[in-house]
């Protein structure tokens, strides 16, 4: 299945960024992303959140789904 996409015309995209600025919204999303689950690392798992602590945090070791299976206490 191909991904979908979604693909906003130049000119509402101008009318959307000139009623709504983004001053250094690339650098300040990526700290909120990063930032925001600090305290909560754990609920990352399985979101796009997870690709910032795995890039700005050396000791941050992203969950494996495959991993928690096999690793799993429950009897089968």
């Amino acid at each position: 299945m191909a991904p979908v996409t979604f693909e906003v015309p130049a000119e509402t995209r101008e009318a959307i960024v000139s009623a709504h600025p983004r001053p250094d919204f690339r650098r300040r999303i990526l700290h909120a992303f990063h930032t925001d689950p600090t305290h909560r690392p754990q609920a990352t798992f399985g979101n796009t959140k997870a690709d910032a602590p795995d890039r700005c945090e050396d000791h941050y070791a992203r969950p494996n789904f495959v991993r928690i299976i096999e690793d799993s206490p429950w009897p089968e």
